[in-house]
């Protein structure tokens, strides 16, 4: 079973405008409702791909509410812990020239509240599971809070795929999570480099990460694709001529991919073509979910991967 991790979820509010127009009235042509947060996404698109998982994580106030039943309708299967503070909205504003993001911090988490959470891992997590740890953590979690949960995934022989911004990846790694999911950016920032790397400062600086903190590490370097780095081999998925309608949450399709991929058993080469396509398929759609496999499944034979 996949568990996904989403410790500060949100609802996520889109506006459309013609041109957004600075210190003037802007008037909305339409708004939609989502549910956010990049766990919760990559359940979805877990879905899409016909496997199931849990989303877990913390839910509270109307912005909660809103998500339950949208987790509810979509049939996906969750257990979310009820907070007394509310979930937060994040505004995104779509005109002419791209997207403008406007996120809330989010709520305060109490202490029994999250070792609520830390309940449901110590008792539901197995040899046969998959942890998918994404996103931000509200505040009331402590730096080290990722580490615990990876502490109990592992004592349960769990394997943990992390992936989230420097701010909570660094704590987290003392851990050892088994998959970590990067930027090449921060993986230049972590070896002191403040330039663009050349694929061969990725292949060495990801053997040396992964000598220290993991098993598999996932490094997505801007427009030139993602490199799978093993103990034993280095893989490139190269990025597909696409027009991408949108960048928010093809990563988190790419997450779902890859475990979905290794639930399945599959080689490595086949679990990195499985979350390429699933990037490719949720890059054409305004959403960033991929409406069913047969969406992914028309991609997976145009993805290629080559062996570094």
């Amino acid at each position: 079973m996949i568990y996904t991790c989403t410790l500060n979820p949100a609802l996520d509010k889109m506006g459309y405008v013609e041109k957004i127009q600075l210190n003037q009235m802007n008037r909305l042509t339409h708004i939609e409702n989502d549910a956010g947060g990049k766990g919760i996404n990559v359940s979805r698109d877990i879905k899409a791909l016909n496997h199931k998982s849990v989303a877990v994580g913390f839910l509270g106030g109307s912005a909660g509410t809103f998500i339950e039943m949208l987790l509810r309708r979509e049939d996906i299967d969750h257990h979310m812990i009820e907070i007394l503070g509310n979930t937060r909205t994040n505004l995104k504003v779509f005109d002419e020239n791209g997207v403008s993001e406007f996120n809330e911090e989010g709520p305060f988490v109490l202490n029994d509240e999250l070792e609520a959470l830390l309940d449901f891992f110590r008792s539901h997590l197995d040899e046969r599971c998959i942890l998918v740890i994404s996103g931000s953590m509200p505040k009331g979690c402590g730096l080290d809070t990722y580490k615990r949960i990876i502490e109990i995934a592992k004592e349960n022989e769990a394997l943990v795929f992390l992936d989230t911004s420097m701010k909570y990846l660094l704590p987290s790694l003392e851990a050892h999570p088994d998959i970590v999911k990067i930027t090449s950016a921060d993986l230049a920032k972590l070896n002191h480099i403040d330039a663009r790397l050349s694929e061969e400062e990725i292949a060495s600086m990801g053997r040396n990460f992964i000598r220290q903190n993991c098993e598999m590490l996932c490094v997505s370097h801007e427009n030139q694709g993602i490199y799978l780095i093993t103990k034993n081999k280095i893989l490139h998925c190269t990025p597909m001529d696409l027009e991408i309608k949108s960048k928010v949450g093809v990563g988190d399709a790419f997450v779902a991919g890859f475990v979905v991929g290794l639930e399945n058993g599959l080689r490595d080469e086949e679990v990195l073509r499985l979350a390429g396509a699933s990037y490719a398929a949720a890059s054409q759609r305004s959403n960033a979910h991929p409406k069913n496999y047969d969406e992914v499944h028309a991609y997976l034979d145009q993805i290629i991967i080559e062996r570094i």
